[in-house]
């Protein structure tokens, strides 16, 4: 399967984000660079003013509107940066997905990378709508006030909502009003642009490496279907199926090599991500509840459920790895491998204990990813809002 074929199979959506972006490994530097620049031009001003608020304002009112968005704002800096800094790594990892896939295999293999091809190509859609929908309400909130407010007029002034409030170092911004919408719209949208373009990466990378684990698992399973013990066995079917299973020892390791260069180049990037999403989920949880219901309302609950899938989201594809190696793990032991003789139950004996030591998705080697973390980091979450509110 040449590279066009691939990246339309697996890498559709992540491709254009990721040049949108400005990570995508094969970009031209120039046009890198001007998307680099750009996004610190947007980023950094939209950073300062929700910064310059908290201080000039000062109150936990203030905090829990801001900490939550500029928070996502460094997460930007931070994500587009990782990918800027191991782009060798990541070029290897989207390297090994084209070679991968250009390897002569059979149906049945072919078969199974392509489901988890479809899985990652389903969380990307997934992301996308959870990321545009939020996007939408934060644009959107400020002028369907307003709109509102123009059909049916009450005794009251003009809603001045904000998409994301801010100090703008001047007394009166009613002035400057649609500017600054505008600013942070723009700032909004470059958010959405990186997020998808570096999520949805790190997802497909994941998912294609638990492909070769399937993969691995099904060589094991079937490498010694032709040996039975009800008939006399000849040697060459015997040295066939211990190189087949010499053949499934090598995808295993394959698999197994993918894994740590997906945790090499994301090592650090996910465990400052797991904090920042973890903090700022239990703010946002405690502004949530003590709102009223308003258009600020719907556009802060979107908000929240918006990091609560990007929490899950991250931690999700470790629980993926973990399964898929468990899968390894089972299809090793389901194998017929009593019909084979002593020196290929010997390979069988040596997969099973290197399955029981896969390497595993972790943040900073201190968190590891996975469900239980997921529900763990939840309640953590809630008992900082419960905290929080009893201040």
């Amino acid at each position: 399967m040449n590279t066009a074929t691939v990246e339309d199979k697996v890498l559709k959506f992540t491709k254009k984000f990721a040049k949108y972006s400005g990570i995508w490994p094969d970009q031209n530097k120039l046009v890198k660079y001007i998307l680099w620049t750009m996004t610190y031009i947007i980023i950094v001003p939209s950073l300062v003013v929700q910064v310059a608020r908290v201080v000039h304002f000062f109150n936990i009112t203030v905090i829990t509107e801001q900490l939550g968005t500029a928070s996502a704002m460094i997460l930007v800096i931070v994500k587009q940066g990782n990918y800027i800094v191991n782009a060798t790594k990541y070029k290897a990892l989207l390297t090994g997905i084209y070679k991968d896939w250009a390897v002569q295999r059979s149906k049945e293999e072919v078969a199974i990378l392509s489901t988890y091809a479809a899985r990652g190509s389903f969380l990307t859609s997934f992301y996308l709508v959870n990321a545009f929908t939020c996007s939408f309400l934060f644009i959107t909130v400020p002028w369907t006030a307003r709109l509102l407010y123009t059909f049916s007029p009450q005794n009251a002034s003009l809603p001045m909502l904000n998409v994301i409030p801010g100090y703008y170092f001047v007394e009166d911004d009613h002035k400057y009003y649609y500017y600054i919408q505008l600013q942070m719209s723009i700032a909004v949208i470059t958010v959405i642009i990186v997020f998808i373009g570096c999520d949805t990466s790190y997802a497909v990378i994941v998912q294609h490496a638990c492909g070769l684990l399937s993969v691995a698992g099904h060589r094991f399973k079937h490498a010694i279907n032709d040996l039975s013990s009800n008939r006399s066995i000849s040697e060459e079917s015997i040295k066939k199926a211990y190189q087949r299973v010499r053949f499934s020892i090598q995808g295993h390791e394959r698999a197994i090599t993918y894994l740590k260069e997906i945790e090499s180049a994301h090592i650090i990037y996910l465990f400052i991500c797991m904090g920042l999403v973890t903090v700022c989920f239990g703010i946002t949880l405690l502004k949530v509840v003590t709102m009223e219901y308003s258009m600020d309302f719907l556009k802060y609950g979107s908000f929240l459920i918006v990091q609560l899938m990007h929490l899950f989201y991250l931690m999700v594809q470790g629980q993926f790895v973990i399964n898929a190696s468990d899968e390894v793990y089972d299809t090793i032991y389901e194998a017929s491998w009593y019909n084979s003789n002593s020196r290929t139950q010997a390979l069988y004996i040596l997969a099973l204990r290197r399955s029981l030591s896969l390497p595993r998705l972790t943040a900073g080697r201190v968190i590891e990813l996975n469900m239980q973390t997921f529900s763990e980091v939840v309640k953590l979450s809630i008992s900082y809002y419960t905290v929080l509110k009893s201040t």
